[in-house]
């Protein structure tokens, strides 16, 4: 009963305040309530762009993995294919003899 007596007092007081207030005050604390909500909705859509171009940026990194490994694969059958052995092999078959000089590796 006391703790209602005492809000009833409270909001009585700050009624009262309010009524008090010129014009200028009220614009002025419209403001800085405007304000407040302003940044508060500003911050909310930043951190929305930043998660998500966070989540764009892990995409593109996992692409780039992607390829990077296509492209090991790849280093890896070009060196397959211009090994030695190999080259000696088909140069046996085909009656003829391996010459280190005329072979060239593209990069």
């Amino acid at each position: 009963m006391l703790e209602d007596k005492h809000r009833e007092l409270t909001m009585q007081v700050i009624e009262d305040k309010i009524k008090t207030f010129t014009r200028v005050e009220k614009a002025f604390y419209g403001s800085i309530v405007l304000s407040g909500l302003i940044l508060a909705i500003g911050i909310v859509f930043l951190q929305t762009k930043l998660l998500q171009v966070q989540s764009e940026m892990a995409s593109v990194n996992q692409e780039i993995s992607v390829k990077l490994l296509e492209i090991e694969d790849a280093k890896q059958a070009v060196n397959d294919l211009v090994r030695n052995a190999r080259l000696l092999e088909i140069a046996k078959k085909e009656g003829l003899t391996l010459n280190n000089d005329n072979i060239g590796v593209a990069e």
